[in-house]
């Protein structure tokens, strides 16, 4: 009987370990995302967007990245569903796309805000200038 219990425990923990490792389609895709996402948040630090042209290579480069991780998370959420412990196997997904996409948001929050920034000066200076012009 403790024999046909420890046989059980093992195969278990034998499929536990199995579905994780399906579960993650792609786990060479989520480690290139991972490098992607740190390679552009050590480029874009906080702050470090001065230009037009350098927030509208970051806003790219950002949503491509994004984009890159939605489709990973989508075809790893579609591989959980095909595993034995579901709720577990999206848990790790989710969590390893909330780790990736704090830092690309703020990039394209950062862009944005200086696109916003800049288009506002432009329109001030428009406005200013036919003002001047009785």
């Amino acid at each position: 009987m403790n024999r046909l219990f420890f046989i059980c425990i093992a195969l278990v923990v034998q499929m536990t370990i199995a579905t994780c490792a399906q579960a993650m389609p792609g786990g060479s895709e989520l480690a290139q995302i991972a490098n992607l996402a740190a390679s552009l948040d050590q480029k874009y630090v906080a702050g470090s967007i001065n230009s037009a042209e350098q927030a509208e290579a970051a806003l790219k480069e950002s949503s491509a990245a994004q984009l890159r991780l939605q489709s990973w998370y989508e075809q790893s959420e579609r591989a959980c569903h095909q595993t034995f412990f579901v709720n577990d196997c999206l848990n790790d997904v989710k969590q390893h796309r909330r780790q990736y996409i704090v830092s690309l948001q703020r990039i394209a929050l950062e862009a944005k805000a200086l696109q916003r920034k800049l288009r506002i000066e432009q329109l001030d200076k428009e406005l200013e200038q036919r003002q001047a012009k009785p």
